[in-house]
C-alpha cells in the first residue's frame, strides 16, 4: 500500500505520468451570455480534435428565459439549465464556469444590462436591491471575467457575441455585455493596476490572452479564420466521429430550450471568426488560417490542471477497460461533519485510492469499502437552485483518484462520487411570491432533515411589510421531529392589514447538529391581494401547455375552471363555458389543439370568448415551422390558427415600466369588473410582452399602444375581434409572469379579459 502523505503529494506523481502521454499545449475559452449560447462546435473541435484545454464561461444560468419542458421558472429553471449545461459539457469535454449574474429577461441595450447587474441581489426576487449604476455594473462584470482569465490563463478567447449596441443590428443586451466586457478584459487581465486584490489569491496572476475572436455565422460577411469543426475527432473514444456530432449531441441536452427537437440544425462543417483583438507581440494570422491559435507558442499552464478540471474534461482516463471505475457513497446526501461510508469493487495489489474534495482519505484499492468524514467547512451543493449562485463551477464535492503501480499496466484514473452536501435541514418554499389575504393564512413549508444527529427541528415564520411601517406584521413557529416533512404555519391578518408587498422569512434549525449550527433561512416576496374577482358565475375552459400559473390564478379569482383535455377538444365539448383560455405556447406543445383548432373557432362564432396567450413565430406563422418541426407534426395550416389573418413578429417591449396608452379607455375591458387606472400598469416584472404581432387584419380592434424608449409604439398588445356571435382576443403580454409575481394590477386586468362575456352583456 502506498504511504499516506499529504494529498497534494499523492496526486502529483500520478497525474504527472498521465500528462506526459497527454500533451495539451493550448487553452481556449468560450464566452457566452446564457447556457444555450455557447459555441459547442468550436469547443468540441478544440477539445476532441486538438486535445486542448477547453473552458466555457457563462455569464448567467438562463433563469430568466422560458421553459419548454415544464413549469419551473427563475432559480429553479436556472438549476435545470445548469444541469443541462453540465451534461452537455461532459459530451463536449469542457469545464464550465459561471459568473452568476441574474438573467432578468430580454434586454435591448447593454447599458440596461450593466445597470441591472450592478444590483447586489440576494436572490432572483430581490428586486428591492437598488441599482447602483451602469458604470458600476460594467466594472463588476469585467472584473469577474478578468478574474477567470487570470486564473485559467487562456491563449484564445472566442464568443458568438459582438459589441454592437445600436439597432437594428444589435444583439440581446446580455450578449452585447459579453462582447464589451470581453474586449475590456482582454487588456485589463494583464494590467497590474486593475483589481490588484485578485492577485493575492494563489494561482491568480497577471495574464495576457493572445487573441480575441467573434464568430460570424455567414462567411459572406468576411472572416479571418475558418475552423474545420466537421473534421474527425482524433482524441475522442471513437475517432471516426465528426467533432460536429459531439456538438449536436451536446445541444440536444438543452431540453428546457426545446433544442432536443432540432439539435441537428446546429451541425456545421466550418465555423468562421473575425479577429477582434490581438496581444502585443502575438504572431499575425496566416492567410487562409484554419486555427484560432495559429503560430502561438505552447501554453505551459495547459498541464497545470486541477483534479476536478481533469475529471470534468475527461482527461484522466487511463485505466484498462476491464477495471471497474465506480466509487459509491452509501448516502446520497450528507451534511458537513458527517462520516460517510464509501464502497468500490476492489482493485489489484499495489494500487491506491484517494478521496478528495470535501473529504481527504486514502485507501488500499484491494479493499472494498472505507469511511471518510465530510469536512466541516464543505460548501452545500443541495438544493441546487439555492446553492448554485455560491459557486463559479459545479465540481462534485467528493472525487477520487485511483493509482496503480502494476508494471504490466501502470495507470491513473480519476472520477467523482455521486454525493450531495446539504445543510442539516432544508426547506422548500413555493418558488414564487406567496399570496396572502385578510384572515387566516396557512403557509405549508416542506421540511427535510438530513443530519442524522438531529432530534428536532424548529421552524419560525415572520412577515414584515416592505416599504411600510417597521417591525413584524405576523409570526408563527412550530417544532417538528426529523420524521415530519411538512410544517404548517399560520398568519392571521386583520382587516386593518394594508394590501401591498410584504417579505415572508422562514428559518429552520436542527437541534442538536453535527454540522455548523447555522440556521437555514429562506425568504419570499408576499402580497396581500384581496378583492380581485372575475365576473360572478364565470366558467372558464383552460387548455394547458406547460405552465400552471394562469390556471391557478383563475381559480384564485373565483372562476370555475374546467381543464380541456384531448377528448374535450376533439368532441367540441365546450357547453356551459363562457371563456376558453389557451395558455402560452399551447400550439407548440398540444398537437390535439392544432388538430382541433377549428372546433374552437366554431365555438367562438356561436358566441364563445377565446383568450390566446403569446406564441413564437415558428409555431404560429404559416410557412415558418421548418423541417425539424414539421417532422414532429408541428405544422401551421395555411390559414393560420386565428379567425382572421394575424402574423407574429419578433418585436418586444423589454422595459417593465414602458408607458402604456389605452387606445379605447372606455372599452368594457378596462371598466369591468375592475376599473383600470394608470397605476395598474406599475410594478410589472421582467418585460411587458414579446413576439408582438407584425401584421393583422383590420377586423382586430387595437386596444393598447406600448413602446420602449426611443421606439415607435406597438399597437398589438391587446387585439380583440368580433367573430360571428363571439369574440377572439390575442395578447402577447407576459401575463403569466405578472400573475405569478402577484402584481395586483395585472390580476385585475386579466380578470377583466376573461370576464368579457358577462361584463359585456351587463
Amino acid at each position: 500500500m502506498r504511504a499516506r502523505f499529504a494529498l497534494s503529494f499523492l496526486l502529483l506523481p500520478a497525474l504527472a505520468a498521465a500528462q506526459a502521454d497527454e500533451p495539451a499545449p493550448l487553452v481556449v475559452m468560450n464566452l457566452a451570455a446564457h447556457p444555450d449560447d455557447e459555441d459547442g462546435l468550436t469547443l468540441a473541435y478544440y477539445r476532441h480534435a486538438r486535445d486542448a484545454v477547453a473552458y466555457s464561461v457563462l455569464f448567467t444560468r438562463g433563469e430568466g428565459g422560458q421553459n419548454e419542458a415544464g413549469p419551473e421558472l427563475y432559480e429553479r429553471l436556472g438549476a435545470i439549465r445548469t444541469a443541462e449545461t453540465e451534461r452537455a459539457a461532459r459530451i463536449l469535454g469542457t469545464q464550465v464556469f459561471y459568473l452568476n449574474f441574474y438573467d432578468f429577461g430580454f434586454s435591448k441595450h447593454a447599458r440596461e444590462t450593466f445597470a441591472e447587474w450592478s444590483r447586489p441581489r440576494r436572490g432572483f426576487w430581490d428586486t428591492d436591491a437598488p441599482i447602483i449604476s451602469a458604470e458600476a455594473g460594467r466594472d463588476t462584470v469585467t472584473a469577474r471575467l478578468v478574474y477567470l482569465i487570470r486564473r485559467l490563463k487562456p491563449d484564445v478567447l472566442f464568443t458568438n457575441h459582438d459589441t454592437t449596441t445600436a439597432w437594428p443590428n444589435a444583439q440581446h443586451g446580455h450578449h452585447q455585455v459579453v462582447g464589451i466586457s470581453a474586449w475590456e478584459a482582454f487588456e485589463k487581465a494583464a494590467d497590474p493596476t486593475y483589481h490588484p486584490e485578485q492577485l493575492r489569491e494563489p494561482g491568480v496572476a497577471l495574464w495576457q490572452p493572445q487573441r480575441l475572436f467573434v464568430r460570424r455565422f455567414r462567411p459572406s460577411g468576411g472572416y479571418d479564420v475558418a475552423v474545420p469543426v466537421g473534421n474527425r475527432c482524433a482524441f475522442a473514444g471513437d475517432r471516426s466521429v465528426s467533432c460536429a456530432t459531439f456538438a449536436v449531441n451536446a445541444a440536444a441536452e438543452h431540453v428546457s430550450q426545446g433544442f432536443d427537437k432540432f439539435a441537428d440544425r446546429f451541425r456545421r462543417d466550418t465555423t468562421y471568426f473575425v479577429l477582434y483583438r490581438s496581444a502585443p507581440g502575438a504572431p499575425p494570422l496566416p492567410e487562409d488560417a484554419t486555427d484560432l491559435a495559429a503560430g502561438l507558442p505552447p501554453n505551459a499552464h495547459a498541464h497545470d490542471l486541477s483534479l476536478s478540471t481533469r475529471i470534468n474534461m475527461g482527461r484522466a482516463s487511463h485505466l484498462p477497460a476491464w477495471f471497474p471505475r465506480f466509487v459509491r457513497a452509501e448516502a446520497a446526501i450528507a451534511v458537513p461533519g458527517q462520516e460517510v461510508r464509501f464502497t468500490w469493487p476492489g482493485g489489484e495489489r499495489g494500487a491506491s485510492l484517494a478521496l478528495s474534495g470535501a473529504t481527504t482519505a486514502y485507501f488500499n484499492a484491494t479493499a472494498t469499502s472505507g469511511a471518510a468524514r465530510i469536512r466541516a467547512d464543505a460548501r452545500p451543493t443541495f438544493p441546487a437552485y439555492r446553492s448554485q449562485y455560491n459557486r463559479s463551477e459545479h465540481t462534485p464535492p467528493v472525487q477520487y483518484v485511483y493509482s496503480s503501480e502494476n508494471v504490466d499496466h501502470p495507470s491513473t484514473d480519476a472520477g467523482h462520487v455521486s454525493l450531495e452536501i446539504a445543510p442539516p435541514v432544508v426547506m422548500d418554499l413555493p418558488p414564487a411570491p406567496i399570496r396572502l389575504s385578510r384572515g387566516d393564512n396557512a403557509v405549508a413549508v416542506r421540511v427535510r432533515t438530513y443530519d442524522p444527529a438531529a432530534e428536532r427541528v424548529r421552524v419560525r415564520l415572520n412577515l414584515a411589510q416592505v416599504g411600510g411601517r417597521a417591525g413584524s406584521i405576523g409570526h408563527d413557529a412550530v417544532t417538528l421531529t426529523p420524521e415530519d416533512t411538512v410544517a404548517v404555519l399560520h398568519l392571521t391578518l386583520d382587516r386593518s392589514t394594508p394590501p401591498g408587498p410584504y417579505r415572508l422569512t422562514v428559518t429552520a434549525e436542527a437541534e442538536p447538529t453535527s454540522a455548523p449550527a447555522e440556521p437555514y433561512v429562506e425568504w419570499r416576496p408576499a402580497d396581500v391581494l384581496d378583492g380581485v374577482r372575475v365576473a360572478e358565475g364565470l366558467r372558464v375552459g383552460f387548455v394547458r401547455s406547460y405552465d400552471r400559473v394562469t390556471e391557478d390564478a383563475l381559480r384564485a379569482m373565483g372562476a370555475e375552471v374546467v381543464v380541456l383535455d384531448s377528448a374535450a377538444l376533439a368532441e367540441g365539448r365546450f357547453d356551459g363555458l363562457h371563456t376558453i383560455v389557451l395558455d402560452i405556447r399551447a400550439y407548440l406543445v398540444r398537437p390535439d389543439l392544432r388538430q382541433h383548432n377549428g372546433r374552437l373557432l366554431d365555438w367562438v362564432r356561436s358566441g364563445g370568448h377565446l383568450v390566446v396567450g403569446y406564441h413564437k413565430t415558428f409555431e404560429w406563422n404559416p410557412g415558418e415551422s421548418g423541417g425539424d418541426f414539421a417532422a414532429q407534426g408541428i405544422v401551421v395550416p395555411d390559414s393560420g390558427f386565428a379567425p382572421y389573418p394575424l402574423r407574429l413578429g419578433r418585436e418586444r417591449i423589454t422595459y417593465e415600466d414602458a408607458p402604456v396608452a389605452l387606445l379605447q379607455p372606455d372599452h368594457v375591458l378596462f371598466r369591468a369588473p375592475h376599473a383600470i387606472t394608470e397605476s395598474d400598469w406599475a410594478g410589472w416584472v421582467q418585460e411587458r410582452g414579446l413576439y408582438f404581432p407584425a401584421s393583422y387584419d383590420d377586423r382586430y380592434e387595437e386596444l393598447l399602444a406600448i413602446n420602449d424608449s426611443g421606439e415607435a409604439p406597438l399597437r398589438g398588445g391587446l387585439l380583440l375581434a368580433h367573430v360571428g356571435e363571439g369574440t377572439y382576443l390575442y395578447s402577447p403580454l407576459v401575463w403569466y409572469r405578472q400573475l405569478e409575481a402577484l402584481n395586483p394590477g395585472a390580476w385585475r386586468l386579466f380578470a377583466n379579459l376573461v370576464s368579457l362575456p358577462l361584463t359585456d352583456r351587463r
